[in-house]
């Protein structure tokens, strides 16, 4: 019996422990600030093509590490996936209305930015190349947005992030937290997110 008591003592200073960095993101304070270095952001030399970025014909990807202080003086969306396929969809309304919004992001200095971060420690077994394949797919899409390949995990540990889910943070210009939910946004959710965009474009 007191073997066990120390088993179950031992994992709960291990899961206590583990857990002692992680900080949870909330609405109105700064983002806490992490930096992916296993990966990255995918780099590539893009062209400007009709006033806005686009890839060339014989692309090629690499990565570099990634801090979210890089975001500092944009405003951002943080779009963060689990490895898993067909997750993607869950958001896709959101991704779409802000498609429609027209958001001046087709610059590599432009005001707003969509970073998304796929989380490759959280894939079912065997499938994390599919992901980044499809993921390198959506860089090539949509060459002006950020692609953030997480190899470790680092930003859903560090920000206690629900496994096999995908999250939306929006960031102001200082990289204050403007919206933050885990899940599926639902019509209002989708609004609030963009009016709270367009409010911190303007100032």
């Amino acid at each position: 019996m007191k073997n066990f008591i120390f088993v179950v003592q031992v994992l709960f200073l291990i899961a206590f422990f583990s857990n002692a960095y992680a900080e949870n993101i909330k609405t109105g304070e700064k983002l806490p600030e992490i930096t992916i270095k296993e990966k990255g952001i995918m780099t590539f030399d893009y062209e400007i093509k009709n006033n806005q970025m686009a890839c060339p014909g014989n692309m090629e990807i690499s990565y570099k590490p990634w801090s979210t202080s890089e975001l500092e003086g944009k405003v951002s969306t943080i779009y963060h996936l689990a490895a898993r396929m067909g997750i993607e969809d869950i958001n896709q309304p959101y991704i779409d209305a802000l498609i429609k919004a027209d958001l001046p992001d087709k610059l590599p200095d432009s005001d707003y930015k969509t970073t998304t971060i796929l989380n490759l420690d959280d894939a079912v077994w065997g499938t994390s190349g599919l992901a980044s394949s499809k993921f390198t797919k959506s860089q090539e899409e949509f060459p002006y947005a950020y692609y953030v390949a997480d190899l470790k995990g680092e930003a859903a540990e560090a920000w206690n992030l629900e496994k096999k889910n995908t999250a939306v943070i929006v960031i102001d210009k200082s990289n204050k937290v403007l919206f933050f939910k885990e899940g599926k946004l639902d019509t209002e959710d989708i609004k609030t997110a963009v009016s709270k965009i367009k409010e911190a474009l303007k100032e």
